[in-house]
């Protein structure tokens, strides 16, 4: 499965929420994945999307920290990894997102004060399983929320490891389907020129029985 051209980033982000807009309360919003956000999102991938997707999320500001929760869907296909025919896939993540403002880059007084440091342990040194809700965590920068890195990284996580068709047998099962007294593929054809030493062999093992 070719491309014909790369895709480049789009300049402009196609999914965008103004933090004023929740000061109102929770707000529900709607987007299509068109088929050029899509190429951009799997460009780095063998998927292709079919058409367009949706996406349908709710953002609820509470202080400085934003959630966002909804869901992505899309239609691809993925390439088997066996006969490289196009396998269709239906991507429906589940998002959700916690939101914080970009922190400020410290002064250069700062650098190497603090960093490294967590509850008085050193980074390395800090336990690095994390919560669902620490791995939802995030941020946002200036007056608004961009989702389009985010919605981009829930579709690739979708995207199956191993796409295979169903139909193919397994490994375990062509073995399983081979005849005992039939030499597997790797198994090399004996030379002809050794079929006198292999003769003479059989006579001095029956001699000694």
């Amino acid at each position: 499965m070719r491309r014909s051209a790369r895709v480049r980033r789009v300049t402009t982000p196609s999914f965008v929420v103004q933090l004023a807009d929740l000061e109102r309360g929770p707000k529900r919003v709607s987007f299509p994945l068109t088929e050029a956000f899509l190429a951009w999102a799997f460009q780095e991938t063998e998927a292709e999307a079919q058409g367009e997707g949706t996406l349908e999320l709710e953002l609820t500001k509470t202080g400085n920290e934003v959630m966002v929760r909804g869901r992505a869907q899309a239609h691809v296909h993925v390439p088997c990894v066996v006969t490289l025919d196009p396998l269709p896939f239906d991507l429906k993540p589940e998002i959700f997102l916690l939101l914080y403002p970009e922190p400020k880059s410290a002064g250069a007084g700062d650098k190497g004060k603090s960093k490294g440091k967590k509850g008085g342990k050193r980074a390395e040194e800090v336990d690095l399983e994390l919560a669902p809700e620490d791995a939802a965590r995030d941020t946002y920068r200036g007056e608004e929320v961009v989702l389009d890195p985010f919605v981009r990284e829930f579709l690739l996580l979708e995207l199956p490891a191993y796409p295979r068709r169903s139909d193919l047998p397994s490994p375990e099962e062509r073995l399983s389907s081979r005849p005992l007294d039939q030499p597997e593929a790797s198994e090399k054809p004996l030379d002809p020129r050794l079929s006198p030493l292999l003769a003479i062999a059989g006579r001095l093992k029956t001699k000694k029985e």
